[in-house]
């Protein structure tokens, strides 16, 4: 019954498309569903596609593998040791929201443009999930298994890897299939801006924005789509079937006198690193890895000028938060309607899947054709990436309130206002808010990226002209910008997430 539901829904879909494109819109800017499918088709037979394809997916590959490869060692390590944790969480809290768009104009710099520039940056974008993930399910391992092995004499290594290991796996897959998602928007946006690189991202730039053909965008998009949906099923089910036990649970001391040890250390580790930067940095006297005292005073230069305040940082900031907000709004309205309304996820939840699995790049062309350059086009493209972990999220929780708490609403005869606001939004509050930091994160990485790609304004703008008048120290500063914007709207979001759900009693960080 739910296959056919969601057959219903795509067919629905479909036919909605068909006559908007037909009697609506403009085809030539939105062709038909019919055009579009016929054209996924025989987009295969175009010069060099298949070529193009094969590249995406074998750096994808290529970044994953090396992503787990260096995550889950360091992750386990950072985990197991909580000197080490306490000294590095600053470095990777800092480093974990910075966007791997960002680097894109110093990398490019660095490795020329080509598969190593795109692998690289869809390495570094894909390593922070699965290390963040790894290290702290590592260090929530229940300390009674810990201590039943221990009293069996167990080796170090047979400790992680009969223990540790599989107590922390559903969690390090679960930061895995973020990952995957995450390396392939960072290797589409990696091809669409710098084509140097064959991939998929460079061939829907050449046929979108220098051919004009739509069709062959939104077939691609379709193709992209599908593969991110394939992948996500595949991991999801790996999860499921081999990995099917709970997740690692919060069992740590969380007392005021560890906090402060672990903040001291983080502060003596964060100097050490910044010392020892400056140092080496002078010492080589590399143009292109400038010494922190030289990135502070061009940041300075740039970030408190009145021209770039007012100009730049102020636009973009305006324009994240603001694309941000929309697509909260609409994610928690339409997520806790749907999760809410009995079988109509049976119909849509299919179509909601695959619109989480195309990378939002790939859009970028039919968003500035549609709206032409402007705010517009990076509202839109902010909104249509960063809403689906909030809808999806809010979707889950809004069906999974306590059925006591809803006999109960019912016999006290609430209004539907009430139950939504009182019963429902609470009950679903915990997923909303990990829906929204992972929503946060995406719409930066697109708002760095709508600015990357042709605005006349901005921090990915000035970051850009960083790159084309050759000012190292310049790019070094919007990057630390970037991603002290990341952290900061972060830690500010985990806040109001812990003084709203003090009642919850669960750990965030």
């Amino acid at each position: 019954m739910r296959l056919l539901r969601s057959l219903i829904g795509l067919a629905g879909f479909l036919l909605l498309w068909e006559a908007a494109s037909r009697f609506v819109l403009d085809a030539g800017l939105i062709p038909p569903p019919s055009q579009v499918l016929v054209r996924c088709l025989t987009v295969f037979g175009e010069d060099r596609f298949a070529g193009d394809v094969a590249s995406t997916v074998l750096s994808w590959l290529i970044a994953v593998s090396l992503a787990i490869v260096i995550a889950v060692p360091i992750g386990l390590t950072i985990g197991r040791i909580p000197f080490v944790r306490a000294a590095t969480m600053p470095l990777i809290e800092f480093l974990r929201p910075l966007p791997g768009v960002a680097l894109i104009p110093l990398i490019t710099v660095l490795l020329g443009v080509g598969a190593q520039t795109k692998i690289t940056l869809a390495t570094f974008a894909a390593v922070w999930p699965i290390l963040f993930n790894t290290s702290y399910a590592v260090a929530e391992v229940d300390r009674h298994m810990v201590e039943t092995a221990r009293a069996f004499r167990t080796s170090r290594r047979r400790m992680i890897s009969a223990v540790v290991l599989p107590s922390a796996a559903p969690f390090i897959l679960t930061g895995v299939r973020l990952s995957a998602s995450i390396a392939l928007i960072a290797i589409v946006a990696t091809e669409f801006l710098f084509g140097g690189s064959i991939g998929v991202g460079q061939f829907v730039y050449v046929h979108g924005l220098s051919a004009g053909r739509m069709d062959t965008v939104l077939a691609v998009t379709v193709l992209a789509g599908l593969f991110g949906l394939l992948i996500n099923a595949s991991l999801a089910g790996v999860q499921n079937r081999w990995l099917g036990w709970p997740a690692s649970s919060a069992s740590g001391d969380d007392s005021g006198s560890k906090r402060r040890w672990q903040l001291a250390v983080s502060c003596v580790a964060v100097a050490a690193i910044l010392l020892a930067w400056q140092a080496i940095a002078s010492a080589v006297a590399d143009p292109y890895f400038p010494p922190p005292s030289q990135i502070a005073g061009r940041a300075g230069d740039l970030w408190f000028s009145s021209a770039m305040l007012t100009g730049d940082i102020l636009p973009s900031l305006g324009m994240l938060l603001g694309g941000w907000l929309i697509a909260s709004v609409l994610g928690i309205v339409l997520g806790v309607a749907l999760g809410r309304a009995g079988t109509a996820m049976d119909y849509v939840g299919a179509l909601l899947a695959f619109a989480r699995s195309v990378p939002p790049p790939l859009l970028v062309p039919v968003f500035m054709v549609m709206f032409s350059l402007g705010p517009q086009t990076e509202l839109v493209t902010i909104v249509t990436g960063a809403i689906w972990p909030v809808l999806l999220n809010a979707v889950d929780g809004a069906r999974s309130v306590d059925a006591t708490k809803t006999e109960t609403a019912r016999a006290f005869r609430l209004s539907k206002a009430a139950w939504i606001l009182g019963v429902v939004l609470p009950a679903a509050a915990p997923k909303i808010f990990a829906g929204l930091r992972l929503s946060l994160s995406i719409a930066l990485i697109l708002m760095v990226l709508s600015e990357l790609v042709g605005t006349s304004n901005g921090i990915g703008y000035q970051l850009n002209n960083s790159q084309g008048y050759s000012d190292l120290a310049g790019m070094w500063a919007w990057i630390v910008l970037i991603g002290a914007l990341g952290y900061v709207l972060n830690r500010l979001l985990l806040v109001v997430q812990r003084r709203s759900l003090a009642w919850h009693g669960g750990q965030f960080a």
